[in-house]
């Protein structure tokens, strides 16, 4: 990879998480802590970015509010690859939850007619079932946020605590092994807090490009999940320190995606 392609992948995770470290952004690309540290200082001689001990963070130190129709265009196939094996946890006459995220959109988009209870706080995973004779829909209510296409507040999460959920369908911006999953955006990291804490199983949807990564607001530690389902270009170290904690499964991307 060339530096410069690097350089512009490393400030597209400042987007999305605010603040990097080196030794993560050498482990992800695969090259040296001194690699990085020329990258992060070429960047921040071009003010791009702010260096920090031990990495770097955004201009203003925090993670860019990305919309939904923004996230939509990232990484669609490994999305896709893992909303198929996804569909193993699907079954009649179950309640299920489906946070805001566009993987479990992905997911929401492939799921058959048939009886079962969904609870939502996300739009456009109402917008699409609305159209599915058999499935008993719920919105979770609270304020609707344009920018995020989603319902928040104390109602949003009132809504989650008065079902029996049997399995919630959530993602995040960051997976670190070590602190577990985080958002940028407060009030979903508190949906998706409420979530892990009440559904009977979770099953965490990420893809590769979040892996060993940390956002603003952590929301569960690596242990509160039932299973992780990433993609085929994740990290094999980082696959066998999420093991320990719980089970893993990787969705293959399909060649020429």
């Amino acid at each position: 990879m060339l530096a410069l392609e690097r350089q512009q992948q490393i400030l597209s995770l400042l987007d999305a998480q605010g603040t990097l470290r080196t030794i993560d952004l050498a482990e992800r690309f695969a090259v040296t802590d001194e690699t990085i540290r020329r990258d992060l200082q070429q960047l921040a001689s071009n003010r791009l970015l702010t260096r920090i001990h031990g990495g770097a963070s955004s201009l203003n130190g925090r993670p860019k509010l990305r919309s939904f129709t923004e996230r939509r265009t990232v990484r669609v196939e490994a999305k896709k690859a893992i909303a198929k094996v996804a569909m193993k946890w699907i079954h009649p006459g179950l309640t299920y939850a489906f946070d805001s995220s566009t993987t479990a959109f992905e997911l929401v988009c492939i799921l058959p007619d048939l009886p079962y209870r969904i609870v939502t706080n996300a739009y456009a995973v109402m917008d699409h079932l609305v159209r599915l004779e058999q499935v008993e829909l719920i919105n979770s209510g609270g304020r609707y946020h344009p920018k995020t296409q989603t319902f928040i507040g104390a109602e949003s999460l009132s809504t989650v605590r008065n079902h029996n959920i049997n399995t919630a369908f959530v993602s995040c911006i960051g997976l670190d092994p070590q602190r577990g999953a985080s958002e940028g955006f407060e009030e979903q990291a508190g949906f998706k807090q409420v979530l892990v804490n009440m559904a009977e199983q979770v099953v965490l949807l990420v893809d590769s490009s979040k892996l060993n990564m940390r956002s603003e607001y952590f929301f569960a530690s690596i242990n509160t999940f039932s299973h992780i389902i990433t993609d085929s270009e994740a990290d094999h170290k980082t696959l066998e320190k999420l093991r320990i904690h719980c089970g893993v499964t990787v969705a293959q991307i399909e060649p020429g995606s």
